[in-house]
């Protein structure tokens, strides 16, 4: 069971990239991302027989060549978690992404009215062994602030969970994000 909650922390905290209010066809990463959201989501996974959920702040900005997702997880037992995601833009709807958790870095493409994020990770298998996770997200607008992020997680080709979190742009001031994820 420790193994089955590890994993599935190490995958909410990845699969959740997103966190803009919207993405317009020819609308950029930063564009859609850019600002604090805050998310509502669950992670499911019968092989390890979890359904988890958790509320989750982001942050976006610009920051020299990057553009930085700041992330606050707030899981349903009242744990924390903070992750960083770094993009660079390397052509006109693509870009990489890289954070401390993930293997190499995350391919990210804008088509149309959504994004596309694919990336691996390595965790701990149920025998203590390396485990690596492939996750593919899709993230689309839903409505005028409004987004969701549908991911699916794989290991060996065969799926192993799913985690879906919808973001709601922040209409207030900083750092009130934060403190929503708190309660």
């Amino acid at each position: 069971m420790k193994i089955a909650l590890r994993l599935a922390g190490l995958v909410l905290l990845l699969a959740c990239g997103a966190g803009g209010p919207t993405i317009a066809a020819g609308q950029t990463l930063e564009e859609a991302f850019r600002g604090q959201a805050t998310g509502v989501g669950r992670f499911k996974s019968r092989l390890a027989g979890v359904d988890r959920g958790f509320v989750v702040t982001t942050n976006g900005r610009r920051s020299g060549e990057d553009f930085i997702l700041d992330q606050v997880f707030r899981f349903d037992n009242g744990s924390l978690d903070r992750r960083t995601w770094r993009f660079r833009r390397t052509g006109p709807d693509t870009y990489v992404g890289t954070r401390q958790d993930v293997v190499g870095e995350a391919a990210v493409r804008v088509e149309d009215d959504r994004i596309r994020m694919s990336y691996d990770l390595i965790t701990r298998g149920r025998d203590g062994g390396k485990l690596q996770l492939h996750f593919e997200d899709t993230i689309r607008r839903t409505g005028r602030n409004t987004i969701t992020n549908n991911g699916v997680i794989s290991t060996l080709g065969m799926k192993v969970g799913s985690v879906d979190v919808t973001f709601k742009r922040q209409k207030f001031g900083r750092g009130r994000a934060e403190e929503t994820a708190r309660r």
